[in-house]
């Protein structure tokens, strides 16, 4: 981890993982205890996924539509009334599009949705393997995710276009992640994470995504033997550069339904329902000072 002068850390260096054919692996051990520790890793990208369709959109799906047949355009003014998440504009940098994975298809153009369906199983295997990490019981996996292997659970696609020449405001405001897991694409750093009381910016890793874990994980680990941090980042403000384009990202979300409870171990290692997702959701989005999706 470089440090300055004073000895203090300047840049986090996060653990890498890979998702092979006996599951999420890391280089050892200690890795992984710092995965949960941080509450964040990087996962290799698969050798045979081009993600670039889905920077391409994140570069495209806010402009206006020319063509009302073209999928890539128009999102912004769309409605997406299938969907109970859709366009929002941020009060920080970043305008985004959120969709539920079963309208995926629907919505999205078909080689954005392949990269998204891709990206989901790849997801289900690291939060499959964060799970085994923790030593959580297999059957009580799909009761605490709403059925994330069942794909009864919720899991959403984040697309994000970073608005530079909108000055004095974040890039994106600093929060953790409220469902389990979030694997994030994006084309150029920024990404910072708040680690013993100091912002520190993640050294980018070429070939990998970045992983977070989340609320969910945190309220379900809190009383185990090895807790998980619900990793606390942010993205700062960032300013127009000629010689490069806006920031660009999109992420696979995977977490409880709002309809389901979150889930938590008591002292004695039995699990107990925790608190309603979507009042958890609901508290958490006034405390970031948000309004909270008004479909859900």
């Amino acid at each position: 981890m470089p440090t300055n002068t004073a000895g203090e850390a300047t840049h986090l260096t996060l653990p890498a993982a890979a998702v092979g054919a006996t599951g999420l692996r890391f280089a050892s051990a200690e890795d992984a205890d710092l995965a949960l520790r941080l509450g964040a890793f990087n996962l290799a990208v698969p050798a045979d996924l081009d993600v670039s369709a889905g920077l391409d959109f994140c570069r495209s799906f806010y402009r206006p539509a020319i063509d009302p047949a073209d999928r890539r355009r128009g999102h912004r003014e769309h409605g997406h009334p299938d969907s109970k998440l859709g366009y929002e504009d941020r009060p920080d940098q970043v305008e985004q599009l959120q969709l539920e994975s079963f309208l995926w298809q629907r919505y999205l153009p078909d080689d954005v949705s392949a990269v998204l369906r891709r990206m989901k199983a790849l997801t289900l295997d690291a939060l499959d393997g964060v799970f085994e990490v923790l030593g959580i019981p297999a059957q009580d996996r799909e009761l605490v995710t709403g059925g994330a292997r069942a794909d009864t659970g919720l899991c959403y696609t984040t697309v994000n276009h970073y608005r530079a020449g909108l000055g004095d405001r974040a890039g994106i405001v600093e929060h953790s992640d409220s469902g389990f897991i979030t694997t994030i694409c994006t084309d150029q750093p920024g990404y910072e994470i708040l680690h013993e009381g100091r912002w520190l910016p993640v050294r980018e890793r070429a070939g990998y995504f970045t992983v977070n874990l989340g609320d969910a994980f945190r309220v379900l680990t809190r009383k185990l033997p090895r807790p998980v941090t619900a990793v606390y980042h942010r993205v700062p403000e960032l300013r127009p550069h000629p010689d490069a384009p806006e920031r660009s990202s999109f992420t696979i979300y995977l977490g409880p339904r709002y309809d389901m409870s979150l889930y938590q171990y008591d002292d004695d290692g039995r699990l107990r329902e925790f608190q309603g997702f979507r009042e958890f959701s609901v508290e958490k989005a006034g405390k970031l000072g948000y309004d909270f999706h008004s479909r859900i």
